[in-house]
Order: C-alpha cells, then structure tokens, then sequence
C-alpha cells in the first residue's frame, strides 16, 4: 500500500486592508438580495456597486472582497452592520445606510499569534457556554485550511 501525499492547499492571495472603508447601502442593493447567502447580500451587492469589487463575501464577523487583479481583502465587520445582517437572515427588512468596515489592527491582523502563558495563568472557574445564535448566516472559517474552505 502506498501513502499519497497530501497536496498543499491553493495559497490565496489574502491580505488585511489597510484603512477603513465607508459602505453605503441603499435601497435598490436591499431589493437584490439574498438571505443567508454571504455573496448575495446587500452588503455584497453595495460593496461591488460602490468600490468596483469583482466578488465579495460578507460573514459576521468578518468581509471579504476580491479585487481585479485577484487578490482577496479582509475587513472587520462592523456590530451594527452585523445586527442589519442578522435582522435580514431572521426575515426583518434591512436598513439602509452607512457602515464603517474596519481594517485588522492588532490582534485582529492575520497572522498574529498570542504567545501561551503556561498553566498559572489559568483560574478555578469554569468557562461559560456561548450563546449560539440561530437562523444566520455562518462564521468565516478559521483553522488550517480556512482560506481554501472560503474560496475553494
């Protein structure tokens, strides 16, 4: 029997944007949309009418947008835009208006990685469950390959 190797993922040209960007919906990317589909919604639709954009993606927490010359553009989701998407995919009417998307800084920028502290770090307290919030779209993948689960 013999092992195949395993293929290295499609490297995707992914990087953190650089400034923030002022998305104005109006009513006419509301009218085209899709609920519970990340690349049909009306944040999707404004961002490829009002920047040129060839695709983009846009999860909870996360943008995505593809440029013409291919390479991918990560953003931060604005709480308030997340709220008009979760309202949207719940079957609510989506407000129109302007949303900040934010460029990573810190933390957020990818490839930054938290140095482990070590077991004293820790306390007694159990960690609390999350709420799980239903009937909306997806969160960006994260992980190893997540670049290949989102484009691929």
């Amino acid at each position: 029997m013999t092992k195949s190797k395993l293929k290295r993922p499609v490297d995707y040209a992914v990087k953190d944007a650089t400034r923030d960007l002022i998305l104005t919906i109006k009513e006419r990317d509301v009218e085209g949309s899709k609920r519970k589909k990340n690349d049909a919604c009306a944040a999707a639709h404004a961002l490829c009418r009002q920047e040129k954009f060839k695709e983009a993606r846009v999860y909870k927490t996360t943008t995505y947008v593809k440029k013409a010359d291919g390479t991918w553009v990560r953003y931060i989701t604005p709480k308030d835009l997340y709220m008009e998407i979760m309202i949207f995919d719940r079957g609510g009417k989506m407000d129109v208006g302007d949303f900040r998307l934010h460029a990573p800084k810190g933390s957020m920028r990818m490839g930054h990685h938290v140095k482990p502290t070590g077991k004293a770090r820790k306390t007694a307290r159990l960690p609390n469950s999350p709420h799980i919030v239903a009937n909306v779209r997806d969160n960006a993948p994260k992980g190893r390959n997540h670049l290949a689960a989102l484009f691929g």
